[in-house]
């Protein structure tokens, strides 16, 4: 039997998800840059796609979710949409949840990460 061979793609977002969120040091923006810039040095086309998008803020006591538009970033790579900033469906951090991925409203453009030399 053939052992199925994983893609270095997939093994690099779940080891970057599973870092955890911090506001300040590794957060959206700065986890989807570091991926696009790690998949571009594998050789494998990678843009940062910043955007304003719909999520969801949680409310501990009563349990209530209410809608929030805000800023979020995510990496396309070869034309697939990926999401490394946290786990989906973490609830961790400043009570934001995500039910999956949040909804993209508006892409602002994309863009290639600087690479080290």
């Amino acid at each position: 039997m053939e052992a199925k061979r994983e893609n270095p793609v997939e093994k690099l977002v779940d080891r970057i998800r599973k870092r955890p969120y911090s506001f300040i040091s590794d957060n959206c923006p700065i986890k989807s840059a570091e991926f696009a810039r790690r998949c571009t040095e594998m050789g494998v086309e990678a843009k940062v796609a910043p955007c304003l998008a719909l999520f969801y803020l949680r409310v501990p006591v009563v349990d209530f979710r209410v809608p929030i538009v805000g800023p979020h970033f995510y990496t396309e790579v070869l034309g697939k949409r990926y999401e490394v900033s946290r786990e989906p469906n973490d609830e961790k951090g400043f009570g934001i949840v995500y039910n999956g991925e949040p909804k993209v409203l508006v892409r602002l453009g994309r863009f290639k990460p600087f690479i080290r030399e």
